[in-house]
């Protein structure tokens, strides 16, 4: 029997499966493709801030542009200005990886912990207000490329 996957997502199955997936993939791609992670990372906040909509009433379409959309539910008092900075920073560090192809991975490890961030005040505004995910867990570290390169 296989050791279940540890994950900082874990909890947003509880809301949508597709959540836990993105995340767990941000998770997987970190060592090798933080840019990949980055992507990821994007695409489930903007998930995030429709399932967001959807439950206070507010989805318009899934071709509403992010940016459009957190600023509407900030507006609407739904969406902290806390917690709207960190959707602001999740979706920057997405659009830079997208348009700029970076390979940083501080950049994909501090988006991770936003990105858990975001997810555990989602679930606990919606599912379990006293959630206490324990700490961080780090990703798999990246590949030390530089002994293969000696080699």
């Amino acid at each position: 029997m296989a050791a279940p996957v540890r994950t900082n997502f874990a909890h947003l199955a509880e809301h949508d499966e597709q959540l836990l997936r993105l995340g767990l993939l941000a998770e997987r791609y970190f060592p090798d493709d933080p840019n990949t992670c980055l992507l990821k990372l994007r695409q489930l906040g903007e998930l995030l801030a429709q399932l967001l909509a959807a439950r206070v009433g507010l989805f318009v379409s899934p071709e509403e542009s992010q940016y459009d959309l957190l600023r509407r539910l900030q507006d609407a008092n739904v969406l902290p200005r806390d917690v709207a900075q960190l959707f602001g920073e999740v979706r920057r560090a997405g659009n830079a990886a997208s348009h700029g192809l970076a390979e940083d991975h501080r950049t994909a490890l501090n988006a991770l912990k936003l990105a858990g961030q975001l997810g555990l005040w989602f679930h606990r505004t919606f599912k379990e207000p006293a959630y206490r995910p324990g700490p961080f867990i780090p990703p798999a570290a990246p590949k030390d490329e530089s002994d293969e390169l000696r080699a």
